[in-house]
């Protein structure tokens, strides 16, 4: 069963590099939640996507919400949950909708969204423009509006904050609240939203609060029996996915040990800890493991929950999203030259400017994120840019690499031509038919200015590329 263990994570990601892509075929974590220090940096979103398409089935989500938390900027922006409030379900779902296709096409199976959180007075700013309201009813009618969109845009919905983080005057990122209402306010309020939406749609995960509801249990919600068994699964009769908050939020984290986080919350009913640094993967999965064999996890628990969690890959919608724009990049690059390189040199870079580009070329904007690209995998020492009309200005180094973007004259063909050949890599990153400048050099031949091929190409140099 040890193999299976991993299908009980869920793993944050806020980079992609060689360090991910061992976690993941170690511990094999069946959720993959993606932050934006990837979806910010477009090639990375690719490569990650590839990564995974070819590594197995994944439940792969982001926190895009709408509003108040936007992470994906593929989605158009929106008002938000509490403006939706105001305006007929109708737009709510019109919204999830578009935004499910569009994940779906990205690559996303998964999304941590709709909240179905009320918004009070007492509200913690961590709410605010998140909820839809006031009003359990409205709230409950856009919840179910949110879920139907996004299943019908391709995307499984995961309500949260069960069973409600709205009167809850602390944020659970920095400590753990309390909410003191009896329980059959919550039963009427609170937990009203979850209740219809849980009524209406039955391919939707729940996501536990980490707040504490002194009426019910002294435990928070995550790691308490009587609210996961006792009321949602019993009572409101819910039989599906049931989700950790991210167990690093202080709410949990400062308040309870490792194991006991992970034996309360599996042994009261909970199916996936979502840890929001995949490095802590390795101490939880073997947290797991030990508690397993003491005996102190359940094992038909987690037996069931596995069952669970795969029932759910079985419902989410596989495709390799934009990860076949990181293999047709892959593919197109040509080393003319040479195979490898030695990465231990530090490098200079010589990258052309963005003047004198035609109307039709909006790709200026490619050659200021090299830098950053190369820096992930060598030790950049010095960045010179030139302009195209003159080439680039003779340097020194241990290893030089010249971002050729065109030769548009015999001027700046000396200038390139200028710089030791033994030490000088020549990335022809538009024209190819400007390697005939550079026979017998080391050239690497993109075909594109795009950051994603410029980061493949590099992959090649080490020989780390998959394809």
């Amino acid at each position: 069963m040890d193999v299976d263990l991993g299908k009980l994570f869920f793993c944050g990601f806020n980079d992609f590099n060689e360090e991910v892509k061992e976690i993941i075929r170690k511990y094999r974590p069946a959720g993959i939640l993606i932050y934006p220090g990837v979806l910010s940096k477009e090639y990375l979103l690719m490569d990650f996507m590839s990564f995974l398409s070819k590594e197995g089935d994944f439940l792969i989500s982001s926190d895009h919400e709408g509003g108040q938390l936007e992470v994906l900027k593929y989605v158009p922006s929106s008002p938000g949950n509490l403006a939706f409030g105001k305006n007929s379900p109708d737009v709510t779902y019109r919204y999830s909708k578009i935004a499910g296709k569009i994940m779906e096409i990205v690559g996303f199976n998964m999304v941590f969204a709709p909240v179905l959180d009320l918004l009070s007075e007492e509200s913690s700013s961590v709410i605010d423009m998140r909820s839809y309201g006031s009003d359990p009813k409205i709230v409950a009618e856009h919840g179910a509006k949110a879920c139907e969109g996004y299943l019908e845009g391709g995307v499984m919905p995961c309500i949260k904050h069960f069973p409600g983080h709205g009167r809850a005057r602390e944020d659970s990122h920095l400590t753990l609240p309390v909410v003191d209402a009896p329980f059959e306010k919550l039963w009427e309020e609170d937990l009203l939203p979850f209740r219809k939406v849980l009524e209406r749609e039955k391919k939707v995960t729940v996501m536990t609060a980490h707040v504490r509801y002194s009426s019910i249990d002294s435990l928070p919600a995550t790691l308490s029996e009587k609210i996961i068994t006792d009321v949602l699964r019993k009572k409101i009769g819910f039989d599906g996915l049931v989700i950790s908050d991210a167990m690093e939020m202080s709410a949990v984290s400062n308040n309870f040990s490792v194991e006991e986080i992970v034996s309360l919350f599996l042994n009261a009913g909970g199916n996936m800890i979502l840890l929001g640094d995949y490095r802590n993967l390795p101490v939880y999965y073997e947290t797991l493991v030990k508690l397993l064999e003491d005996g102190r996890v359940q094992k038909d628990k987690v037996e069931r929950s596995i069952r669970m969690v795969e029932k759910y890959l079985a419902f989410a919608k596989k495709n390799s999203g934009v990860g076949f724009l990181a293999d047709s990049s892959a593919k197109a690059v040509e080393f003319l030259g040479f195979e490898k390189i030695d990465h231990t040199s530090e490098v200079t870079l010589l990258v052309p400017s963005s003047e004198n580009l035609s109307q039709a070329d909006t790709t200026g904007g490619d050659y200021d994120q090299i830098p950053e690209i190369v820096s992930r995998f060598f030790e950049v020492e010095n960045v010179v840019r030139y302009t195209v009309e003159d080439g680039p200005e003779f340097v020194e180094g241990d290893l030089i690499f010249d971002f050729v973007a065109d030769i548009p004259n015999e001027k700046a063909l000396k200038a390139h031509l200028s710089l030791p050949a033994e030490k000088t890599v020549y990335f022809v990153l538009r024209n190819p038919f400007d390697v005939r400048y550079f026979e017998g050099r080391k050239i690497v031949v993109t075909r594109s200015t795009k950051p994603i091929s410029i980061y493949k190409s590099l992959e090649h140099f080490l020989g780390r590329c998959d394809s």
